[in-house]
């Protein structure tokens, strides 16, 4: 049996050379957040440590 429900997801990309610095004002302090990534380059990249420090 399954339950009726509306999913919205608005979604704002930011693409391109510099972008992870603007997280912080995109981003409200207390939002909650979820990040989704394939393979392991946001690490070698290190983007993963790059949007963190950006956001804490």
């Amino acid at each position: 049996m399954f339950n009726n429900f509306v999913y919205q997801n608005p979604v704002k990309i930011l693409f391109g050379k510099g972008q992870i610095a603007q997280l912080s004002k995109q981003i409200p302090a207390d939002a909650k957040i979820l990040l989704t990534y394939g393979g392991g380059r946001i690490f070698q990249k290190r983007v993963y440590e790059q949007g963190k420090k950006c956001l804490f």
